[in-house]
């Protein structure tokens, strides 16, 4: 069955675990700052970090800033500790991304524990402040990202390279940053729109995630090491199809994932109305009936449990679900192929070739 491809699970490749330990460590030092910093101005506002520690200790592989510790080591640069608080203001920027994204869609868990509007919701209520617990929660969660965008910034402005390598890097970055923004909305708006064909789908994959995931963090990683415009766009060509590949498997888990393995509800995504490219696959292929079933409830709050499932079924039975695994693996091969060991030194190929089976085929 094509699901039996969803419980693999496979670890960081050992070479990548010191990496991830560094950056740890960074962001414990970073944030213990920050900290330090806000306590002068309002103790109040410590709330807010707390928060933000709370999310960023929930979990995660680190995935972007060891793409970034990656693209610095393929041009052939050591990962000094420049580079890995560079590294790890990408985690903050995917901090910002995830805990707007449980807002705009109302999700209710993240890696498994109370995603953050739900937390500070819950927090209103245990400490008996007035007003609208849930208005609360949908406020603070809006400011927390914000500040997540902020010290990201931050973060990588104060890293410490020198101006001829930070400028770029920080072109680079606030590019990412407009382009997952780019890519949220068309999401949203497909959605809303209650369609998206094949090429729209896919390309809402590509903005909204894959490049920020993998694409934009090699690059600025290289960008600081000095990398080569050659060495660039051997990256891109690597970075953009396996960028898309993570998304189209993130789309698949979230349908047909395990919540007690991806901490995420299964049913969200159908009851959001997400025009993944699974649906709009579904949608080209189903039979009148099941067409007219996706356009009208796909989307709806209310569906219920059966509804959701009937759903989950029409993927399934269209071969939506089995074509999307076999894209993925194509993306990954790609992406591989894509790797030219005269232009991406080592140990920095190998990673990234072992990188693209984490990716691809990842339980989170």
């Amino acid at each position: 069955m094509a699901e039996a491809a969803l419980s693999r699970a496979v670890p960081l490749p050992p070479d990548c675990v010191p990496l991830v330990d560094r950056v740890e460590a960074e962001l414990r030092r970073f944030l213990g700052a920050q900290r330090v910093a806000f306590r002068r101005r309002d103790p109040d506002v410590l709330l807010l970090l707390d928060e933000l520690d709370r999310v960023i200790e929930s979990g995660g592989k680190r995935l972007r800033p060891l793409f970034c510790c990656l693209g610095h080591m393929a041009a052939g640069t050591d990962t000094d500790d420049r580079a890995v608080r560079a590294a790890a203001a990408l985690e903050l920027l995917h901090t910002f991304a995830i805990v707007h994204d449980d807002v705009m869609d109302r999700s209710t868990s993240r890696r498994g524990v109370p995603a953050t509007w739900v937390h500070l919701a819950d927090l209103h209520r245990k400490v008996g402040l007035s007003g609208d617990p849930d208005g609360y929660g949908l406020a603070g969660a809006i400011l927390l990202g914000d500040l997540a965008l902020v010290l990201a910034g931050r973060a990588l402005r104060e890293s410490g390279f020198a101006p001829d390598r930070l400028v770029p890097a920080m072109e680079r970055y606030d590019r990412m940053r407009a382009e997952v923004v780019a890519g949220q909305y068309l999401d949203v708006l497909a959605a809303h729109r209650g369609a998206a064909d094949e090429i729209q789908a896919r390309r809402i994959a590509v903005l909204k995630s894959g490049g920020y995931t993998v694409e934009g963090p090699l690059h600025i990683g290289a960008l600081l090491a000095g990398g080569s415009a050659a060495l660039m766009e051997c990256l891109s060509t690597y970075g953009v199809v396996l960028g898309e590949a993570f998304q189209l498997r993130d789309d698949v888990l979230g349908v047909f994932g395990d919540p007690e393995v991806t901490g995420k509800d299964r049913d969200s995504d159908l009851r959001e109305g997400k025009r993944t490219l699974l649906v709009a696959r579904a949608a080209a292929e189903a039979g009148p009936e099941d067409r007219g079933f996706l356009t009208d409830r796909l989307g709806r709050p209310d569906m219920t449990a059966q509804e959701v499932e009937r759903a989950r079924a029409i993927l399934r039975e269209t071969g939506a679900l089995d074509r999307t695994l076999e894209l993925i693996e194509e993306l990954v091969t790609g992406a591989k192929a894509a790797i030219d060991p005269a232009l991406v030194r080592e140990p920095a190929a190998g990673l990234l070739e072992a990188m693209a089976d984490l990716v691809a085929v990842r339980r989170l």
